[in-house]
């Protein structure tokens, strides 16, 4: 800190020509310093008093403020997050005490020595909404809906994909492992108000008995597949923020619902899953790549979401070419709730449907109405996809007979 008494001896040298390096080898201070002071960025006068209406002073002092304010406020999110994280944590944590596991049904896989076609199926789970409630008069007769009739559509689910690839496809084909790409919106979450006019009403038991519900589905597919795996993504409804948070992808009641499949699994010998902390995967099924994400990240474009999707496609495509391992092929997005394909040059973009036909928003916004469907597809190392089958989900009775469940309390007879 240089004296008033130091400063006007510089600035007197300054003023009579003294040359720069002089003064500061004069006053053993830095060259910088006293270009600073030349020019006035160092030591400006100020009549040697403290001006706290000076412009530049009130304007470093709004900024201070603004600093501290945006602090406290990351500080806030960050313990928000610390305590949502860990929340899901604690609840998993105690479910792993609470949880008792299935048990396996016995096996009936059994290797075919005739000659067959050897490819892997693949069943896609996404936009279930299972907890939602539907009646009939708010949409027009066209859908009705809860969970109990979720669980129907799921037990329908199952014995397609067994009659199909057991059944029908049987004399050709083997299908040694079954891949389960659930890319998420299981349940309809906390937003918009969901919860309160949920199944349940509780959020937790909403996961809970979905989660139950899904873990049934693969024990009664367990026994006649090699190998099951199972990737779990989250969706848009089930986060826990207003917005999106990129780095928040476990902080979702998606993410519960996949933990509480898992624990009701655990003793599935041939069940493998994967719960990434990410909103998208790569992954290789037979040789083959595949992404796989929600898709609430490509907006509509004149109320069609197809041009959004094909522009995220190709951007996939070129930022997948520099990473090693198999080329991505396949792209797999839901919550549109349009089943739906679109090939082009180099990929094909698998689009899947939802388990609920409409809703009221649906209905009464976008005179929207599609038949509830999922995919599921084979693929061959060496052609890729090669059949593809929609399987609709609605039948004309939609009452569970051994997806019994209660609450997530307890499972009924099975």
């Amino acid at each position: 800190m240089l004296s008033p008494e130091v400063l006007t001896k510089i600035r007197n040298d300054l003023a009579n020509k003294v040359t720069q390096t002089t003064v500061a080898s004069t006053y053993s201070i830095s060259r910088s310093l006293v270009s600073d002071i030349a020019t006035g960025r160092a030591y400006k006068e100020t009549s040697g008093t403290f001006n706290p209406t000076d412009d530049r002073i009130l304007e470093l002092e709004s900024e201070v403020q603004l600093l501290k304010e945006e602090g406290r406020r990351a500080e806030t999110k960050i313990k928000a997050r610390a305590k949502t994280a860990g929340l899901f944590k604690a609840i998993v944590s105690e479910m792993e005490q609470r949880v008792k596991p299935f048990k396996s049904l016995p096996s009936l896989y059994k290797p075919s020595s005739k000659k067959k076609i050897v490819e892997h199926v693949v069943m896609h789970l996404s936009d279930g909404h299972h907890d939602q409630v539907v009646k009939p008069d708010q949409v027009g007769g066209l859908e009705k809906h809860d969970f109990q009739v979720a669980c129907a559509r799921a037990e329908k689910y199952v014995d397609t994909v067994l009659d199909f690839t057991q059944g029908t496809l049987a004399p050709t084909y083997r299908f040694p492992v079954l891949t389960v790409l659930a890319y998420g919106d299981f349940t309809c979450g906390e937003i918009h108000n969901a919860v309160s006019r949920s199944y349940y009403q509780n959020q937790f038991r909403n996961c809970l008995a979905i989660g139950q519900m899904h873990a049934l589905m693969y024990r009664d597919l367990a026994p006649h597949f090699q190998h099951i795996n199972i990737l779990y993504l989250s969706g848009n409804h089930g986060r826990r923020t207003v917005k999106k948070d990129y780095y928040g992808a476990n902080e979702n009641w998606d993410y519960l619902v996949a933990q509480i499949a898992r624990l009701y699994c655990r003793d599935l010998e041939n069940v493998a899953f994967t719960i990434p902390d990410a909103w998208s995967a790569n992954l290789v099924i037979n040789g083959i790549g595949f992404n796989v994400s929600h898709g609430d990240d490509v907006h509509s474009n004149s109320g069609l979401p197809w041009y959004g999707m094909v522009r995220r496609q190709k951007g996939l495509i070129a930022l997948n070419s520099f990473q090693g391992g198999p080329r991505v092929r396949y792209y797999c997005v839901g919550h549109h709730h349009t089943a739906s394909t679109l090939s082009d040059v180099d990929g094909e973009l698998l689009v899947n449907g939802a388990w609920i036909g409409t809703d009221p928003f649906s209905y009464n916004a976008l005179a929207g109405y599609r038949d509830p469907c999922q995919w599921l597809h084979g693929v061959h190392e060496k052609y890729g996809v090669t059949w593809r089958l929609g399987i609709k989900l609605r039948s004309e009775i939609e009452t569970p007979k051994r997806y019994l469940i209660d609450g997530g309390r307890e499972v009924g007879p099975c």
